[in-house]
Parts: C-alpha cells; sequence; structure tokens
C-alpha cells in the first residue's frame, strides 16, 4: 500500500509543482511588477501571502478532522490549480494587478490547506523508518520542479510579455495529471482514523514521532499555546530570536524581489534573469546543500543550528546590499546562492527545530505555535519593508486625530537594517546553546 501510495505521489511532485511553482512570491512577484504594474503595497502582500497563510492552517485542521484527507486535499488542489488559471484571464491594468493579489492570496492559503492535511496521509501511509526517505524524495523532486518550470515559462514572456495568457493555464492543465493521480492514494486505516477524529474527547497519544499541526485536537487538554510560552522559557527564547530573524529574511526577500525586478528592466531576458536570481538559482542550491545541513542537525542542538545560520545571514545581507547599492546582478547573483544554500538549512530546522524543546506529547501543538508565529511575521515584515525602502506619502488619520508625516524611504540601506535583527539573534541563539537547561530531546 505504500508503494502504491508513492507512486502516485510522486506523479504528484513531478506535476502540481509545476503551476505552483508560478505562484511563488519570488516568481508571482516578478509578473506582478513587471506585467501588471502592481502597487507597491500589493507587491507586499503578494510577497507576503506563502508565510502569511500559515495563519490558515488550524482553521485546514479543523475543518478536515472527520473527513477522508484525500477526498479533502484533492477539492483543495482542484480549485487552487482554477484560481492559478484564471491569471490568464486577467486584464494587464489596475483592476488586473488587484485581481492577481487577491488570486495568490487565496490559492496560497488553499496551498496551506494541502500541506496541512497532506502530512496526516504522509504520517499513516509511510512508516517511521522510511518515512524520511520518501518524504526526502518527494522534496527532491518537487525542489527539482520549482527550480526549472518558472525558468522555462518565464522564457516565453522575455519573447511576449502577455505569454502568460498561455503558460499559467497550461501549468495547470498539466498539474491536474497529477491531482487524478492523488485522488487514487488511499489512506492506511482511514476508518479507525476517522472513528477517532469523531471522538470529541480524543486525546493526543504519548507515543510515536513527531506529528504534523493536524493532530492536535483541540479539545486534547493539554497546554495552551500562551501556557507553553509562558512555561517553557528556552523555547520562548527560541520562538523570540526565530521570530526576529526570520522577520529579517521575510523583509530583506521582499526588498531583494522587488529591486531586482527593477534593476532587470529593459534588459536582455529580464523575464528569465529576474527568475533565475529570484527564484531558480536559491532552489537549486537548496536542493543541493540540504543534506549537509541535514547532517549537521544531526549533530547539534537546534540553537547551535540557528546560531550559524544568523551568521550565514548576516553576512548574505551585507553582500546583498553591496550588490544593490553598485548596481551589480554579478553581485546579487552571489548573495543568491548563499541564501540558497541558507534556505536549505532554514527548511530543515523550520520543519524540526521545535523537536528538541517539545515532550511527544506536545510536539503538535509545539509545531502550531511555531506555524503561527511564521504567519504572523509574515503579515508584518513584508510590508515594513517595502515601507522602509520606498517611503510613504503624508496621510492624515482623522478617526484617530493624527497625521502621519511624508517619509522618503532609505532605498537600498534596509537591507542593512537587516543585520541587526540578525546580529541579536545571532548572539541570542549561542546563549540558549549555552544554556545546560536546554538539552536535545530525544
Amino acid at each position: 500500500m505504500s508503494q502504491q501510495s508513492y507512486r502516485h505521489e510522486l506523479i504528484v511532485a513531478m506535476t502540481v509543482p509545476l503551476a505552483i511553482s508560478l505562484v511563488e512570491g519570488g516568481v508571482i512577484g516578478v509578473l506582478a511588477k513587471k506585467a501588471f504594474g502592481v502597487t507597491p503595497l500589493q507587491f507586499a502582500v503578494i510577497m507576503a501571502a506563502p508565510t502569511a497563510a500559515n495563519l490558515t492552517s488550524f482553521v485546514w485542521a479543523r475543518l478536515g478532522r472527520a473527513r477522508s484527507k484525500v477526498r479533502s486535499i484533492v477539492v483543495l488542489q482542484a480549485v487552487m490549480l482554477c484560481l492559478i488559471a484564471a491569471i490568464a484571464l486577467l486584464p494587464m491594468d489596475t483592476p488586473g494587478g488587484l485581481i492577481l493579489t487577491m488570486l495568490v492570496v487565496t490559492t496560497r492559503c488553499l496551498l496551506a490547506g494541502v500541506v496541512t492535511l497532506r502530512s496526516t496521509v504522509w504520517r499513516h501511509n509511510y512508516a517511521r523508518k522510511h518515512r524520511a526517505q520518501v518524504t526526502g524524495r518527494l522534496t527532491l523532486v518537487t525542489s527539482l520542479v520549482f527550480t526549472v518550470a518558472p525558468l522555462v515559462a518565464y522564457t516565453a514572456l522575455d519573447r511576449d510579455p502577455a505569454a502568460f495568457r498561455i503558460v499559467y493555464p497550461a501549468a495547470a492543465l498539466l498539474a491536474t495529471i497529477g491531482v487524478v493521480a492523488f485522488s487514487r492514494v488511499r489512506v492506511r486505516r482511514e476508518r479507525e482514523l476517522l472513528r477517532y477524529e469523531r471522538n470529541p474527547d480524543a486525546r493526543p497519544l504519548p507515543h510515536g514521532a513527531a506529528g504534523p499541526i493536524y493532530e492536535y485536537a483541540p479539545n486534547a487538554g493539554v497546554p495552551s499555546a500562551l501556557t507553553v510560552l509562558r512555561r517553557d522559557r528556552h523555547f520562548r527564547s527560541y520562538m523570540f530570536f526565530q521570530f526576529i530573524l526570520g522577520g529579517a529574511a521575510i523583509m530583506g526577500e521582499t526588498v531583494v524581489v522587488y529591486i531586482v525586478a527593477e534593476l532587470t528592466h529593459d534588459r536582455p531576458f529580464d523575464y528569465l534573469t529576474s527568475i533565475a536570481l529570484t527564484t531558480a538559482i536559491p532552489m537549486l542550491l537548496a536542493t543541493l546543500a540540504l543534506p549537509r545541513w541535514a547532517r549537521y542537525l544531526d549533530r547539534v542542538h537546534i540553537a547551535s543550528y540557528r546560531a550559524t545560520h544568523a551568521g550565514m545571514l548576516t553576512v548574505i545581507f551585507l553582500i546583498t546590499w553591496l550588490g544593490v547599492s553598485q548596481g551589480s546582478l554579478w553581485i546579487i547573483a552571489v548573495a543568491r546562492i548563499l541564501i540558497g544554500i541558507s534556505r536549505a538549512g532554514g527548511m530543515l530546522a523550520w520543519n524540526l527545530g521545535h523537536n528538541d524543546f517539545a515532550d511527544r506529547r506536545l510536539v503538535a501543538l509545539y509545531m502550531g505555535i511555531h506555524v503561527t508565529l511564521t504567519g504572523v511575521r509574515g503579515v508584518i515584515f513584508p510590508f515594513l519593508g517595502i515601507l522602509l525602502l520606498n517611503g510613504w506619502d503624508a496621510a492624515s488619520l482623522e478617526w484617530l486625530g493624527i497625521s502621519i508625516p511624508p517619509f522618503g524611504g532609505i532605498g537600498a540601506d534596509v537591507l542593512l537594517l537587516c543585520e541587526i535583527p540578525c546580529l541579536i539573534s545571532l548572539f541570542g541563539f549561542h546563549m540558549l546553546a549555552r544554556s545546560t537547561a536546554a538539552p536535545r530531546k530525544p
């Protein structure tokens, strides 16, 4: 049954990401800026969507309880592909930019539902000793598609920007092959699972490996998120430093994508160059660097691991600032290579870091806290980055009785500003790693 499920999911990994990759922030942000001329605020919304959508995970978890996981995922995927295909119908003007922003936000929320429910399918269909290998292979295939698909698609846009009217529906159509394949997946012992979910007194089981958010039952009688943060001071510190480090990364990425879209304007192969810098190069390097980061994480506590990650981001932002200040795409390319290597470490830490603090019975709750805070910083930092980059006009908030003076922005220096939270988190993680009261959980 696991082999059959894996065969179907391999088809999914090769097809569905063809469409999803085209609404990644670094990809759709380039199209929105170049073809639709979206406002800085709309651009910030588009860049915020992938992380902010994490806030909907608990909603999808609740909606998915006592329902067939595969059927629910198929419905979400089908609606998501329809929205991606609908991008082809948008006019290349101001209203079109607004509708594009709304479509991207809705699509990312639906994708958050797919990821939330799919984790349950993976946990039930793949044994613990094989799960990492299976998901690793699927992730590898997905990453390769995410690297290649936008490059191929946006090469067509260099010839004619209106080619997105063909590219997006074509990608969505090919992705339906994966949706059909996933509909054939069967969840092991699903009847027993659904019976458990229908029980209002269900409790998390105290054994087994780390679980996804979905497996946390709201009526389980375990400590609430606020209680966990109040009682577990080491995890609270970890979440604080991770919040500001992740916030700096999101803010910097938003600014870089916006600036790259402007620097490549009117250059040869401007769409292809933009996608290579914003998405393809980082994704490729992240795929290649993942095994080395995994071996490192196996040896050290997550606090030490994050300290290394923070130090690397500090250097990356300095190089990126230098490249942007000089208007050099080559220096920016070096920084994007490094950000790809760094992103591989971030991907692992995001999924596994909380395990070094959580009791096994509370792993899902700890992960839920992490995901929620990720969504919160996704709501805040992209907008902060764009406001600091471009500034704002004078505004009067009569209902508050105040007026806001105009601000011209600090331009590329916002990347230097990102150094501050990186350095704070670097020292914070080092201090946390030295604490003997934060042992690594088995």
